[in-house]
């Protein structure tokens, strides 16, 4: 591609994304009946917030959380990979794709629905927006940490080079791995719970779902 082409392609994402910045509301609407959220609530509304670096399996996990827990699964990259044919990764796409996840969650839980986060979310600032819709809401938030062995991460980015997942809406790779992993967590001033995804995740995603349901409950 010639730098004039690289150009106007650049310039074409920038007003695209500028687009999608004035239209969230609209964007919402549609991106809802993409992830496949529930038509009615499963149980009294509740968010729980994935943390993890890239490689660790934080959308098999969720995924697998969503169905236990009847809740809607709204992941980033998923959001990204519907809105942009060739993401940037820039800041104002990053702005952009993180009010569309901001927005889903404060309407799926005004609705009362159980709603799963599904980002990198290691930095408190990440987690804000999210986070005060549950306030707003009253629903209870519940921070999960999911962490992997670290040869088993270095294989799944591995093969996301060779042999995609269908469902894997990832870009990154061992080299945004390894910048993520250089930056320090900022652990939820509440605490977290921790997932490990191995050979005992299943049991894991069930004391996690547990936990939920516990906190939905009481309230808190």
């Amino acid at each position: 591609m010639t730098r004039s082409r690289l150009g106007s392609s650049a310039s074409a994402t920038r007003a695209q994304t500028r687009l999608y910045r004035e239209r969230v509301n609209d964007l919402v609407a549609q991106l809802r009946e993409e992830i496949g959220a529930p038509a009615e609530p499963a149980g009294s509304a509740a968010l729980v917030v994935l943390m993890g670096y890239p490689g660790v399996g934080k959308s098999h996990c969720a995924r697998l959380l969503a169905a236990r827990l009847g809740a809607a699964h709204v992941a980033s990259d998923q959001l990204r990979s519907r809105l942009f044919i060739a993401p940037t990764y820039a800041d104002d796409e990053n702005a952009t794709i993180f009010k569309c996840v901001d927005a889903l969650v404060d309407d799926l839980l005004h609705e009362g629905h159980r709603v799963i986060v599904d980002a990198t979310n290691l930095v408190a600032r990440y987690r804000e927006a999210s986070v005060g819709a549950a306030r707003r809401a009253g629903a209870p938030i519940i921070f999960v940490r999911v962490v992997a062995d670290e040869a088993a991460i270095r294989a799944r980015l591995g093969q996301r080079r060779t042999a995609r997942a269908s469902d894997d809406h990832s870009d990154a790779d061992e080299r945004v791995y390894e910048r993520m992993r250089d930056r320090p967590f900022e652990p939820p001033a509440d605490g977290h719970l921790e997932l490990v995804n191995g050979d005992g995740l299943l049991a894991d995603v069930e004391r996690i779902a547990v936990e939920v349901e516990q906190r939905c409950a009481s309230g808190t």
